[in-house]
């Protein structure tokens, strides 16, 4: 039975193990925190509302999820209430977004025998999920990179609840950090099997929008050369998925790997484009057709 449903009515819906999911660890956290939010979410008629949410309290999901906000007209959000807030109208649309471009156009890189996850600004655990419904086999090693130790948190509850709240984590191997540059020492640390049969990718799902990427992308792009430099016997994926129109720093990145290591063996690439996911909304339980995303992906090893 698949985790996510799809139909041509509904788009992308969740199976009744996810929405258990949703249930106890987003929906009913959220509607005792913030009852008034959680109504207004479910009447879906206040859309002025809900985009003051969006864009004053999350800051269209680039707040510091570490602090706590307050606002004469807005009101006062704690670090856990806004991760809450963050779940309920990012998540739904980040983990279909990422399970459609998954199992429609990376068929190919689910199939190796190890597989080695590592999600920049992994969030709720949103790509993760999508990566695990979509490859459906378990030697999977995740690494969650992620700078909010309250989005962590949630991250760590979901991840432990797994798919259907008895049967285990999402992965029995799974580890965390807050910041990029201590990825190396993780990679160094775990257990990859042999180069010929593991893929190391790398998921940067809404995380580099050009208009909302908090850090410097330079810093960014010399950590991670140092990093796919220590591990090019391996095959290497760069998979990359954002709101149409904030790829720049995708391209920065993407173009300082190819001309840093020109030697390399392209396996698999893939030029931008477009990507149009139609999925159910969580508390609406509403259709959103109108979500474009723009996707990339390549995959290279030492020649």
């Amino acid at each position: 039975m698949s985790y996510i449903n799809y139909s041509d009515t509904r788009g992308y819906y969740p199976s009744e193990n996810l929405q258990n999911l949703f249930e106890k660890t987003v929906l009913t956290p959220f509607r005792e925190s913030l009852p008034e939010e959680a109504n207004e979410y479910e009447r879906d008629i206040n859309w002025e509302y809900k985009r003051r949410l969006r864009e004053d309290v999350l800051e269209r999901g680039s707040t510091d999820f570490d602090q706590n906000y307050r606002s004469e007209h807005a009101g006062n959000y704690t670090p856990e209430q806004k991760v809450l807030l963050y779940c309920a109208t990012y998540m739904p649309m980040h983990l279909y977004s990422a399970y459609h471009f998954y199992s429609n156009h990376l068929r190919h890189l689910t199939e190796y025998r190890n597989i080695v996850f590592i999600d920049f600004g992994c969030g709720p655990l949103t790509s993760g999920i999508a990566f695990w419904a979509a490859t459906a086999q378990g030697n999977i090693t995740y690494i969650g990179v992620e700078k909010s130790e309250y989005m962590l948190n949630k991250a760590r509850e979901i991840l432990k609840h797994g798919p259907d709240g008895s049967s285990g984590p999402f992965f029995n191997k799974a580890r965390s950090c807050m910041n990029y540059e201590d990825l190396s020492g993780l990679l160094d640390g775990i257990e990859k099997g042999n180069p010929s049969d593991t893929l190391i990718l790398f998921n940067f799902s809404y995380v580099l929008a050009s208009l909302t990427f908090q850090g410097e992308i330079n810093a960014l792009i010399n950590v991670f050369l140092d990093i796919v430099e220590a591990i090019l016997d391996s095959k290497i994926a760069m998979v990359y998925q954002n709101i149409r129109g904030n790829d720049e720093n995708w391209k920065k990145l993407k173009e300082s790997v190819m001309c840093s290591f020109p030697g390399i063996n392209f396996i698999a690439q893939n030029d931008m484009k477009p990507m149009h996911v139609i999925y159910e909304r969580l508390m609406e339980r509403t259709v959103n057709s109108n979500l474009h995303v723009s996707c990339d992906y390549f995959c290279f090893q030492r020649s």
